[in-house]
């Protein structure tokens, strides 16, 4: 099956672990009829809607046929006539009745495999008893009908409870064959081997289709597992080819793809889309003084304090390359924009991530650059990526550690922190 699969503390995944099951069942077979409990129980429950359904039609068509067999009461033993007809319709008929109720109302999916034999058995019992009060020499030929219940009943059941069925049945056979009187010395014999071989054969096609059930239902579990696996790889490569591997957002690709279609869209709808260019101050200083594996983590925290300013649906925050990233915001005004800009620059700041190789503040700073527009029918995101990365260089030039924007006039405003006003 492939190595399972793991979730993130390290425990194996429901999925996983019932695919582990499919194979290893596969594997050592089931020549009794039966899964591992958590399997079984699956299986079970999988098939139960529809057995539940097939059942109380077939359960309806019973009580149709039972009823149906008072022809043979007519014909072969007159005198039971009155006692099967109570037997036949105001017993077997509301009892099954119920019991089709209780199946619907419960859905629980042992009870309804056993239900179906339980079912059967009480046809026979009720067929026994019919035959023991008639006083006619036919009653033991009739006891052929209880092979039409036997047969009617386990091409539903499942085979263990078709098993106890059989017993039942055989019982019940020999024990009518040894009191029911017979005047031709072999009706009693010829019907008990008769219905022997009918539960023999019964049985072994019975086993027959649950084995194959089974197999189909492994198989299509070993199938939809494979199925799953692969969708899962999908989603993961897909997801590594839009990633950045280290910070875990989105990479330049799909940023610039992520732009396009914002673009577009804002285009159609004739709103603004706001970019904010974000690099880390002094970052190859960062990494001379520091080492490379801080300057990593220092990477992750700033994309994760980006993720954290901006938690709008649609928003998509990227690293573009290095220690630059960027904001992308559709529908947005210039004045919200920029403010969110202004809080990336402070919380980066409040990070508090010391940065020993920086001629400014002691800490890792960003330089942000921001630019809005509402695209214009010709209009090409390029303009838009020039004006923040402009506005980006304008707050690099004037010093690091603040914010610069682009307003629709072209002007680039810097605001320097601490709020010490307009550039």
């Amino acid at each position: 099956m492939g190595t399972a699969v793991m979730r993130s503390d390290g425990a194996m995944s429901v999925e996983a672990e019932h695919a582990e099951r499919v194979e290893e069942t596969l594997a050592q077979g089931f020549p009794a009829l039966s899964f591992p409990a958590a399997l079984e129980s699956h299986f079970l429950a999988q098939a139960e809607g529809s057995r539940r359904r097939a059942i109380t039609e077939a359960g309806l068509a019973a009580v149709l046929l039972f009823a149906g067999m008072v022809a043979a009461d007519v014909l072969l033993t007159p005198d039971t006539v009155k006692f099967a007809l109570w037997v036949r319709l105001l017993v077997f008929a509301p009892v099954v009745l119920v019991g089709l109720a209780v199946l619907n109302v419960l859905r629980i999916p042992w009870l309804t495999e056993w239900l179906i034999v339980l079912a059967g058995m009480f046809a026979v019992a009720l067929t026994a008893l019919i035959l023991l009060q008639a006083e006619g020499r036919w009653a033991v030929a009739r006891l052929v009908e209880i092979n039409i219940i036997v047969v009617y009943t386990c091409t539903l059941a499942r085979f263990w409870p078709a098993v106890a069925l059989g017993v039942f049945t055989m019982a019940v056979q020999l024990g009518l064959a040894s009191v029911l009187p017979d005047f031709t010395g072999v009706l009693a014999i010829n019907t008990t081997l008769l219905l022997g071989a009918v539960v023999v054969f019964t049985l072994y096609g019975n086993y027959t289709l649950e084995r194959d059930e089974r197999m189909a239902y492994l198989l299509a579990q070993r199938e939809q597992a494979l199925q799953d696996a692969l969708h899962t790889s999908h989603q993961q490569l897909a997801r590594m080819a839009r990633t950045d591997a280290l910070t875990e957002v989105a990479n330049r690709r799909h940023a610039e793809d992520f732009l396009a279609q914002t673009w577009a869209h804002a285009q159609q709808r004739q709103v603004p889309v706001a970019l904010v260019m974000i690099d880390i101050d002094h970052f190859k200083r960062y990494n001379d003084h520091h080492g490379h594996l801080s300057g990593d983590r220092c990477l992750q925290a700033v994309a994760r304090a980006l993720s954290a300013c901006s938690r709008r649906a649609g928003d998509l925050v990227a690293r573009l390359g290095g220690e630059e990233f960027a904001l992308i915001m559709n529908d947005i005004d210039h004045a919200s924009a920029l403010g969110v800009a202004q809080r990336i620059q402070a919380s980066v700041q409040a990070l508090g991530v010391p940065h020993g190789g920086s001629p400014g503040v002691p800490v890792v700073t960003v330089s942000v650059g921001v630019a809005s527009m509402r695209p214009r029918p010709g209009d090409e995101a390029l303009l838009l990526m020039k004006r923040a990365d402009d506005a980006l260089y304008a707050a690099k030039a004037q010093g690091r550690n603040r914010v610069c924007d682009m307003g629709s006039d072209g002007v680039i405003r810097c605001k320097p922190p601490f709020g010490e006003g307009w550039a």
